[in-house]
């Protein structure tokens, strides 16, 4: 039986791009070529997650370099998720998610993180009302940008109070509680 190759998927990728837009100098443009991105060529449909990984931790790096890590891979995460909401496909699923409210959009995030790749596995747990725990596998090095998506997707519902942090992080998961 073969095993599935682990990859995000080119309208992902396309997302990132934007967020660097105005930022894509010379310098940037080589690095994110030498893993795997050549702006100058059309999108693959898809890049191996280690691709991917790499893209994010060069991205944070260029667009806040006076940040720590974690730091800067919160603040990515936040504009990759208000990137996305001002394409056509974001502000469709933006109606959709004010629809739902913050309990079920997260209820979803499964079916969401699946748009973008094809490896991510999200467990939600109900702790109560206004309270879950989710445990994301494979989520990359830097766990807080995976958080940030979660946390600003949910913030698109209209919730008022919204606190997540990183509970857990180990190489293959993270686990993240989000409250309001």
């Amino acid at each position: 039986m073969r095993r599935l190759e682990k990859v995000v998927f080119g309208h992902t990728v396309e997302g990132l791009v934007v967020v660097l837009e105005g930022h894509l100098d010379g310098a940037l443009r080589a690095r994110l070529k030498r893993v795997g991105l050549d702006l100058d060529q059309k999108l693959a449909p898809a890049y191996p997650r280690e691709q991917w990984h790499q893209m994010l931790l060069l991205a944070a790096e260029a667009l806040f370099p006076h940040r720590p890590p974690a730091q800067a891979h919160w603040f990515l995460g936040e504009r990759f998720v208000r990137a996305y909401f001002a394409t056509h496909m974001g502000r469709a699923l933006q109606s959709v998610l004010r629809f739902l409210g913050p309990a079920r959009t997260l209820e979803r995030t499964t079916r969401n993180m699946a748009s973008g790749n094809n490896y991510l596995q999200v467990d939600v747990r109900r702790l109560a009302a206004t309270d879950y725990r989710l445990t994301v596998t494979d989520g990359g090095v830097h766990p807080e940008f995976i958080g940030a998506l979660c946390h600003f997707g949910t913030l698109t519902t209209g919730v008022k109070g919204l606190h997540t942090v990183v509970e857990a992080h180990e190489p293959a998961s993270a686990t993240y509680r989000i409250r309001w």
